[in-house]
């Protein structure tokens, strides 16, 4: 089983050196690419890549996040999570995976989004939250 992240930052902080650090817990470490995961997802849900851009609202932009020629914006992964219909973790992995911010609900906007996500809205039905709340829409 794998080592929760709480205790690799507990293991990493009394590290004596960080080589064997790295080599022993190479297995902890997310391996997946943000393209990979989608993937997978599109694989999993049984999506095509056509059904998501026309479902989060970025239309062609998705397939060049897809081929892997565009690096996505938090907005666009989130605008594709929402289009895909994956749950908040998947979508905390998926930003997680491309190094950017995950959603807090700390953060009214962030709110919003989390609440899109939990209950399954539609990346149009959670921009209107967004607009009727003022705050900046997702796409």
């Amino acid at each position: 089983m794998g080592a929760i992240t709480e205790d690799l930052l507990k293991e990493l902080k009394n590290a004596k050196d960080i080589k064997g650090f790295l080599d022993s817990h190479e297995k902890e470490f997310l391996k997946e690419t943000p393209v990979s995961f989608l993937n997978y997802i599109i694989e999993t849900k049984k999506l095509t890549v056509a059904k998501v851009a026309a479902a989060s609202g970025a239309g062609e932009y998705v397939y060049k996040v897809f081929n892997n020629t565009r690096k996505p914006s938090r907005n666009i992964l989130i605008a594709i999570a929402l289009g895909m219909g994956i749950s908040l973790e998947e979508a905390q992995l998926l930003l997680r995976i491309s190094k950017l911010a995950i959603l807090d609900s700390r953060d009214k906007r962030d709110s919003v989004i989390i609440y899109g996500l939990v209950n399954h809205l539609s990346v149009f039905e959670v921009d209107d939250l967004l607009s009727q709340n003022g705050f900046v829409t997702i796409n």
